[in-house]
């Protein structure tokens, strides 16, 4: 009977055994799933009003823009905005730099930084940035005309040409440093 009882022990030693390790093998596998969560990517989009410009020859001194350019931000989130001005005219075929030629005169809130651009600071600071709400209007450019002091009948005739380039981005979690830029034609940053 003691091999009996020997088996018997040995039995329930392997039972046991097997009960504690399928209970720790279920604890330490165990899992759960979360349930499905979903959330929608805000949107930046501006749509660019553009004002009304003289097309007859203008002279010196003259505001060519008789309704001023528009910017509408449709975004469904809050945003920030800045813009670069390019003016140049044709020298022969070589485009020239004519910033110096041209006065212009941006709508209120527009501010000239170190970095060249101009920022859209319409209202008070939050947090060190400058929101703009959704369905917002921003009057951007209602005054251009040309330096009489500096222009005069050389430039009979000459075509100017004047590019803005604007630049939006979400308002919260991201500095204008943090998107960089990219030059597409050459591939540097």
């Amino acid at each position: 009977m003691n091999k009996k009882r020997i088996w018997i022990l040995l039995v329930a030693l392997a039972v046991t055994l097997g009960l504690i390790t399928g209970g720790v093998l279920a604890w330490l596998t165990d899992t759960k799933t979360t349930p499905e969560k979903t959330f929608t990517v805000g949107d930046v989009t501006y749509i660019w009003t553009e004002g009304v410009i003289t097309s007859d020859n203008v002279v010196p001194g003259q505001n060519v823009i008789t309704t001023a350019f528009n910017l509408t931000n449709t975004s469904n989130v809050e945003s920030e905005l800045r813009l670069l001005i390019h003016i140049t005219y044709l020298e022969g075929a070589i485009p020239t730099d004519a910033s110096d030629l041209v006065d212009y005169t941006l709508a209120s809130g527009w501010v000239l930084e170190t970095d060249g651009y101009y920022y859209y600071r319409p209202s008070v600071e939050v947090d060190g940035k400058y929101p703009i709400a959704p369905d917002t209007n921003v009057d951007v450019l209602s005054g251009l005309s040309l330096d009489g002091s500096l222009v005069g009948n050389s430039f009979s005739g000459k075509v100017f040409t004047i590019s803005i380039i604007f630049e939006a981005k979400q308002a919260n979690y991201v500095t204008w440093a943090q998107l960089g830029t990219i030059n597409f034609e050459t591939g540097l940053l």
